[in-house]
């Protein structure tokens, strides 16, 4: 009976250790489940990371061209502008010329319309005084001077209008000139922000495709960790297996050895020595069955050991 309960308490200790690694391995499993996932979302939030770092980095090119052509065109801008104030300081000039050549030429009028005046007096004078002739001389010249009198007005008239004109382009021109500045200048300043756009965008990708390449080998990391974890739980199982298969096997032969049977008052000696034959026979019986089986079940039990670690080890 002693060895009977020790046959059946290993059976039982085997099987609740085997119970033990299946939990074991199903809780690894579970954990390399949750370590998978892990993985997954660290490998996609990485590639997202990489590739928006990758447009930050492209957008801070774009960013650089454009400030590269908006400051090209400033440059332009202003000093197309600052030439078009020269024209328009020398429009000025040469319209204050003319308004000065206009005063002279109208006081050359003037004083030549005034001999003019004075000589036909004259000539009319010198008419009442029975000189014709030189009344006549005097009247032709007075009317000459009248006419350069008359021209001289006039070139005064169309240098006061040209002056006029001049000092009108000269406001227009200048007026242009200031917008092209403003407008090269306003050109400068947006080439500076899209520069201060492109360190921006530029400091964010570097930044962003650091912290990707960072999840990506975390991503790894947890890989690794989750194959570790899966080949672990796949030798729990299998060792939590054929713990319960060798108790199953100690179960079985326990059950497969006969029971003694309870004694009886024997009627006579030749009894007794049939009794004790035939019960020595069956415990050397029940004795081999048990270490065959036992045998049976050790061998089986190492064998699928050693193919478990074998699996944990091509998995990991």
């Amino acid at each position: 009976m002693a060895k009977a309960q020790t046959t059946k308490d290993k059976a039982k200790a085997a099987a609740q250790a085997g119970a033990e690694d299946v939990v074991a391995g199903a809780a690894l499993a579970e954990e390399a489940r949750g370590a998978a996932r892990k993985s997954v979302g660290l490998a996609a939030q990485g590639a997202a990371d990489v590739t928006r770092g990758e447009d930050q980095l492209r957008a801070a090119d774009a960013y650089g061209t454009l400030s590269d052509v908006a400051a090209l065109k400033g440059l332009v801008d202003t000093a197309e502008g600052a030439e078009v104030l020269e024209v328009a300081e020398e429009a000025a000039a040469v319209s204050s010329l003319m308004a000065a050549v206009s005063a002279e030429n109208i006081d050359r009028g003037m004083v030549l319309a005034s001999l003019s005046g004075q000589i036909r007096v004259a000539s009319d004078v010198v008419g009442l005084m029975g000189l014709p002739v030189l009344a006549e001389f005097l009247g032709v010249k007075g009317r000459q001077l009248r006419g350069l009198a008359v021209n001289e007005i006039g070139r005064a008239m169309a240098a006061a209008a040209l002056s006029e004109g001049m000092e009108s382009m000269s406001d227009r021109l200048a007026a242009l000139g200031m917008t092209e500045v403003a407008e090269g200048l306003t050109e400068l300043d947006t080439s500076d922000a899209l520069l201060d756009a492109r360190d921006d965008a530029a400091d964010a990708g570097i930044q962003n495709a650091a912290a990707g390449v960072a999840e990506l080998s975390a991503a790894r990391a947890e890989a690794d960790a989750t194959r570790q974890l899966a080949g672990a739980a796949v030798v729990m199982v299998a060792q939590g297996s054929e713990e319960i298969g060798a108790a199953e096997g100690l179960s079985a032969a326990e059950a497969a050895r006969p029971k003694r049977s309870t004694r009886k008052p024997a009627a006579g000696k030749a009894g007794a020595s049939a009794s004790k034959a035939g019960a020595s026979k069956a415990g050397s019986s029940a004795a081999k069955t048990q270490a065959s089986s036992s045998k049976s079940a050790g061998k089986a039990q190492t064998g699928k050991r050693a193919s478990a670690k074998g699996r944990a080890a091509k998995t990991s």
